[in-house]
């Protein structure tokens, strides 16, 4: 899975490509065949080199491409039905929706912060998926959406949204309202606090396994929860960040899963590295 001539292909031809905007087509059709193969490869690694070439344009491409195999592994419906919480502004798993389902998929999100939301609209405007931007926070979807009515969740990056928001409300910061990039370093500072000091347990934990739960209450019998999430080097030696927290949240929320009773079994997929992965389907 994920080799690297199948990726490009997927990037720059049928499936993904088509999907794309015109100005994302340019874009991307104007990096050397050279560059380009070697700038895939490096995003393919985790974690990710600091300064790849062309990543501003290719990074989310790629991520799009390594869901669509996913998809493709667990041979989900063509049709499909997908619920992502905490989207943020990233379009990855939406243009991976988009061409697995040739844009007849129905994507569903809950996004609370409002910059971040319009980040996202601008860039999806020309896809034919159905989309459902829900204005709440993640720990109330199930006032919107009923059980059984996803085929797949998919939490890209999203394990340190959610803990993030859930460390930075008790401490006045509105993260609905609040222009996310420029305060993010404060909510990460937040969460190291709150994981060193073990508050974590109290605040942080609960919401995230809250939401985890209530995704796994949408899913259907058999359909799957996927979870992704890793920094890239360039972190590593910044003086504030987290590293080896950032680098392990996969591992962490992997064991408050089995802690849990939530009726989920893992399942391996080749050269997903559980490090960064993790795939749990809903059992019947």
């Amino acid at each position: 899975m994920w080799n690297l001539e199948g990726v490009i292909s997927t990037i720059t031809q049928v499936p993904i490509f088509e999907k794309l905007t015109q100005q994302r087509q340019a874009e991307l059709m104007a990096i050397p065949q050279a560059e380009l193969a070697e700038s895939i490869a490096a995003l393919l690694t985790r974690p990710p080199a600091p300064r790849i070439p062309h990543g501003r344009v290719l990074s989310n491409l790629v991520y799009a491409a390594q869901y669509y195999e996913v998809f493709e592994a667990f041979s989900l419906p063509e049709q499909l039905r997908v619920y992502e919480p905490c989207v943020g502004a990233s379009d990855p798993i939406i243009i991976a929706a988009e061409a697995y389902s040739n844009g007849q998929a129905d994507y569903t999100t809950v996004n609370l912060n409002r910059t971040l939301r319009e980040g996202l609209q601008g860039k999806i405007g020309h896809l034919e998926t159905s989309v459902h931007i829900i204005d709440d926070n993640a720990q109330r979807v199930l006032t919107h959406l009923g059980p059984n009515s996803v085929d797949v969740v998919c939490f890209h990056h999203a394990i340190n949204d959610a803990i993030q928001t859930a460390v930075s409300e008790p401490r006045g910061m509105d993260t609905a309202t609040v222009d996310w990039w420029p305060n993010e370093r404060q909510m990460i500072e937040w969460m190291a606090e709150d994981f060193e000091s073990g508050l974590i347990e109290k605040r942080g934990k609960p919401e995230l396994m809250e939401i985890i739960g209530n995704a796994a209450k949408l899913t259907r019998p058999g359909g799957y929860l996927i979870f992704d999430h890793w920094s890239g080097l360039s972190y590593r030696d910044v003086e504030w960040f987290p590293w080896e927290l950032f680098c392990d949240l996969v591992p962490i929320a992997r064991q408050w899963i089995e802690e849990s009773s939530l009726p989920v079994t893992e399942i391996k997929l080749p050269d997903a590295d559980p490090q960064w992965w993790m795939f749990l389907q809903i059992e019947n």
